[in-house]
């Protein structure tokens, strides 16, 4: 996602996760796949490239798992900076909250 009315109507729905490093606002879509949204803020890290390598690798998971989400808009906001160091963490707290917004969603189709 690009667009600010995209990102707009997104954090409008109010749907949040919340964990040690990142929040994830959701919203279903009609489209069919999955769109991702970043949001690391300069409060995060003052250095480009370091906010730079957390999208990085919040696209890359996203990539990697997209085939298993259903049609949503997601914004993954960072809320404290990690490195490669916290690769493992960021990744079980990224794995974990997609698994609650996939739970939630089909709990509340049913």
């Amino acid at each position: 996602m690009k667009k600010a009315d995209e990102f707009s109507s997104v954090f409008l729905f109010r749907r949040v996760l919340h964990g040690r490093y990142i929040k994830i606002h959701y919203r279903p879509n009609t489209l069919g796949y999955s769109r991702l949204g970043l949001v690391v803020s300069k409060r995060i890290h003052k250095k480009a490239n370091r906010r730079n390598y957390m999208k990085r690798l919040l696209r890359e998971l996203f990539r990697q798992h997209h085939e298993q989400l259903s049609p949503h808009d997601i914004i993954i906001r960072v809320v404290n900076y990690f490195d490669y160091a916290h690769y493992l963490a960021v990744k079980t707290e990224y794995l974990q909250l997609m698994q609650k917004i996939f739970v939630t969603t089909d709990s509340s189709n049913a």
